[in-house]
């Protein structure tokens, strides 16, 4: 089945230098879809049918070139304007997207209190330990559900083929990862894009999401609009990354503590 023409609106920022930059949002129309797989990790257990609203995602990850003009410093290891930003953790992509939300006239997404710590967070060992919250006002930019990042992944309601990977059940074709990577980081967009026109949902970076991880969440799952568990120890991310193989699956899940950072991960701004 060919590929959507996916709808994109060009977002252009203007920082405190007066400098611009602009990036593609690429709509994403809701439906339903049946979220986790039934195979071997009872993470991803049991399939389960989800509706999630319509929403915005970047066409790519982060950039180190987005990254900076917002932030104005770049963490990332492997260097270069066009790699995906890495070395951040969950932290710092909720203060970005807040950051960017600013820049571009919207009301920021989240709530941070970086005095008071959360009680929803199980991790003696984040030393962070900051209190977000989600502002519902907000049409700001923000981290994706696990819900709606899997749902992106798999293309949308229209154009759900049961492909492995974001866009292909062969990885070669559409993600960076071990086998063709070097074992470093790659310019965004330079494989091919999924049904929706989204690049880099399998490999390259992972990417975070706002969710707590919760092996056992699917099982209990809201089926409209998930927001994951509401507490945890770790947040999710998803899609893989240059380090990995079958973990660039769409239905693979894994945790790392929101204070973690590493060459290995990164993330995609959503909105609406």
């Amino acid at each position: 089945m060919p590929k959507a023409t996916p709808k994109i609106i060009k977002q252009e920022v203007e920082n405190a230098k007066g400098e611009n930059l602009s990036f593609n949002m690429v709509e994403v129309e809701g439906g339903s879809f049946m979220m986790g797989l039934n195979g071997q990790y009872e993470d991803e257990k049991p399939a389960h049918e989800v509706r999630i609203d319509s929403f915005w995602a970047a066409e790519y990850l982060v950039t180190q070139e987005l990254y900076e003009f917002v932030v104005g410093e770049n963490p990332s290891n492997f260097l270069g304007k066009q790699r995906p930003v890495e070395q951040v953790d969950w932290y710092n992509a909720v203060e970005f997207c807040n950051a960017l939300s600013k820049l571009a006239g919207l009301e920021p997404y989240y709530k941070i209190d970086k005095i008071q710590k959360d009680p929803n967070n199980e991790n003696e060992e984040d030393e962070k330990r900051w209190l977000v919250e989600i502002n519902d006002s907000s049409k700001g930019y923000r981290l994706p559900t696990e819900a709606e990042w899997e749902y992106s992944a798999r293309g949308g309601h229209s154009w759900q083929e049961g492909y492995e990977y974001a866009g292909s059940n062969n990885l070669k074709e559409v993600g960076w990862y071990n086998e063709n990577s070097h074992a470093e980081t790659l310019p965004v967009g330079t494989k091919q894009s999924n049904q929706l026109g989204l690049y880099d949902m399998s490999g390259n970076v992972w990417e975070w999401c706002y969710d707590w991880y919760d092996g056992e969440y699917y099982k209990n799952s809201e089926d409209k609009n998930p927001l994951g568990a509401k507490k945890g120890d770790d947040r999710v991310v998803r899609g893989g990354s240059w380090f990995s193989n079958n973990r660039c699956r769409v239905a693979d899940r894994i945790r790392y503590d929101p204070d973690n950072w590493s060459g290995v991960r990164g993330f995609r701004v959503f909105q609406g």
